[in-house]
């Protein structure tokens, strides 16, 4: 669903035929300067950079479309990775996606394309659409709804449960509002009310609507609810920790367009192309008079004590790189993520999508923005080949100085290094700041104290953690810690081993305690709060790729050892390795590389490989 923003008449030929010759004239994703195959187009000095960082980050399994503009002029418009893995579809400019919660801001459009048209008004209230809407919600405004500021809360269920329209207004008028109106708080079932708000004043399904009114106008022949034969077998498949997800169209779907606990919030599906046509036409009157794009774009309520950004229609507002202002959202089904961002101020554009949970496009983007604007930012490392027999020959269990564990196991052209313990795991945070192992630690106490809160009955913590209401976590929890019960008696305590980060995204990591035995939760975080919660045999491993470092005697797998990096795309973060190569056989020795020393594991020759 839909992720809240920074952890969806006959055609306008005349207003198509604009859209093509801006982008024949050198503004549009055809301006290309080197092409790539199919993956795309890089343009400049800016590009170069933007592709460097991009495809280096690919050979540690990035994958996904990104374009970014300055100034009219298109620096990079290419794909990376693989849109289908089973096949070796690639990932290209043209390879169409799910961009979740990007899609508010056509939600929001289609209000004001509709408050032009004279149908309504953002000061209307729901009464007037729902007259049999309960007091509470009959008062709330169009406006409250665009801005997260109505109190309804964040969703209603499952976002591809097949609920019809009637049963989501049900559902949204039946549920206590979570807060009093003005106060922000973000709300997908908002969203899905605003669609309903949109049918009941065209009748007409929103699709339908946005396609005519906002798409085919911007030059978008690519997105929507619905999309042609064509474009569906462009349709980018997702992967999840699980494996792989498929397409947003191979889980249940409504012949006009998602289902009603997703339509208006998410669901659009689109290509990094056609969201730079919108970013063009909303330069201009063709899909919103200068008012209403006014009003799309006033920043009306802030977000939070933490950040200084404030929420308009559909989009988030807050200073760019330099000062100037950036309006912005992410998006996140918990497998695809975008994140589009448009400098106002600065002429430029770009925005990023990912198919892969454990390679987010909202943690790239940060570090496309530097290169866009030419400030500094580390690269990944350079990568090189290993002989595969060496490769094999590094795996294996390596001890610590105290008995702690640390796994590296082949994956792919790299290892997958794992800790066990709170030393092991402290020594992979080794190449992060000061800062971001504090806020490590922080994120231990965090889980600590709502597991302590748990066992004692009190909810409040487990509920701050995970960002939710109490009523929404309680019960959930409960039934996991009664099926673990069953299996391995009364729960007796939890004891946090550390926090790790792995692909961009911060994970915290706890051993239970119960009568008969131990099981490790893991808690990935999302920005200030936990999103997911699993149960794991082990903790997730980095990939370490083999690195190239300088040539001669010390290049890779040469004179008996073997360098390896990982690079993490939250932070910038780089942490070494070396493995000491025998002559024959397996490593002897894994050397973690860390700013106080190295630090020596020797392999456990009485583990299995």
């Amino acid at each position: 669903m839909s992720s809240p923003p920074s952890r969806l008449l006959q055609p306008a030929l005349l207003a198509a035929l604009m859209v093509c010759l801006v982008l024949a004239g050198g503004g549009g994703p055809a301006a290309a300067g080197r092409r790539d195959s199919q993956r795309g187009a890089v343009q400049g000095p800016a590009g170069a950079a933007l592709d460097t960082y991009l495809r280096r980050l690919a050979a540690f399994g990035f994958a996904g479309s990104v374009l970014a503009a300055r100034r009219g002029q298109v620096l990079l418009d290419k794909g990376y990775g693989f849109a289908v893995e089973s096949t070796g579809v690639p990932y290209t400019p043209d390879t169409v996606f799910d961009i979740a919660s990007v899609s508010k801001q056509f939600t929001a459009a289609a209000v004001l394309a509709l408050e032009m048209d004279g149908k309504l008004r953002v000061e209307d209230t729901l009464g007037r659409f729902f007259p049999g809407a309960p007091a509470d919600k009959a008062a709330i405004t169009l406006h409250q709804l665009l801005t997260h500021t109505s109190g309804m809360p964040d969703v209603l269920g499952a976002e591809y449960e097949p609920v019809a329209r009637d049963e989501m207004l049900r559902r949204a008028f039946a549920a206590p509002l979570l807060l009093r109106p003005r106060r922000f708080r973000y709300s997908n079932a908002g969203y899905s009310v605003l669609a309903a708000v949109v049918e009941v004043a065209t009748g007409r399904p929103l699709g339908d609507f946005m396609r005519e009114r906002l798409f085919l106008p911007a030059g978008m022949h690519h997105t929507g609810y619905r999309l042609s034969s064509e474009d569906r077998r462009r349709l980018a498949h997702g992967y999840g920790m699980d494996g792989p997800w498929g397409t947003p169209l191979d889980h249940p779907w409504a012949a006009d367009g998602p289902w009603w606990n997703l339509r208006g919030n998410g669901g659009v599906l689109s290509t990094t192309g056609d969201m730079y046509r919108w970013h063009l036409a909303l330069g201009g009157d063709r899909v919103l008079s200068r008012p209403e794009r006014e009003k799309l774009l006033t920043p009306y309520v802030p977000e939070g004590h933490s950040t200084p950004s404030r929420y308009a229609y559909g989009w988030s507002i807050a200073p760019g790189p330099t000062g100037g202002r950036v309006a912005s959202h992410t998006g996140g089904n918990g497998i695809f993520d975008t994140d589009v961002r448009r400098y106002l101020d600065d002429q430029a554009f770009l925005i990023a999508s990912s198919n892969r949970t454990d390679f987010s496009a909202v943690a790239v983007a940060a570090h496309l923005e530097n290169r866009l604007f030419g400030l500094p930012d580390p690269d990944p490392p350079a990568t090189a080949t290993l002989d595969p027999a060496r490769l094999r020959a590094c795996a294996g269990v390596y001890l610590l100085a105290g008995g702690e564990r640390l796994r590296a196991a082949v994956a792919g052209d790299g290892l997958r290094v794992s800790a066990e313990g709170p030393t092991g795991l402290d020594l992979l945070l080794a190449g992060q700041d000061d800062e971001e192992r504090q806020k490590m630690r922080d994120r231990g106490e965090k889980v600590a104290a709502a597991l302590a809160g748990a066992r004692q009955g009190d909810f409040e913590p487990l509920a701050d953690l995970f960002g939710l209401p109490v009523g929404q976590v309680e019960a959930p929890f409960r039934q996991t810690m009664r099926q673990l019960e069953r299996e391995l008696g009364a729960w007796t305590g939890a004891v946090i081993l550390g926090s790790q980060s792995v692909a961009g995204f911060p994970f915290t990591y706890a051993r239970l305690t119960f009568e008969r035995g131990t099981r490790l939760a893991q808690y990935r975080w999302e920005g200030p709060t936990v999103e997911v919660a699993r149960y794991p045999a082990q903790p997730a491993g980095s990939l370490y790729l083999p690195e190239q470092r300088a040539a001669g005697p010390l290049a890779n797998g040469v004179n008996g050892v073997a360098h390896f990096a990982t690079y993490d795309m939250r932070t910038g973060a780089v942490q070494r390795l070396r493995i000491n190569l025998a002559a024959n056989g397996p490593a002897l020795a894994l050397v973690l590389e860390t700013p106080a020393g190295d630090v020596a594991a020797w392999r456990d020759w009485h583990a299995g490989d």
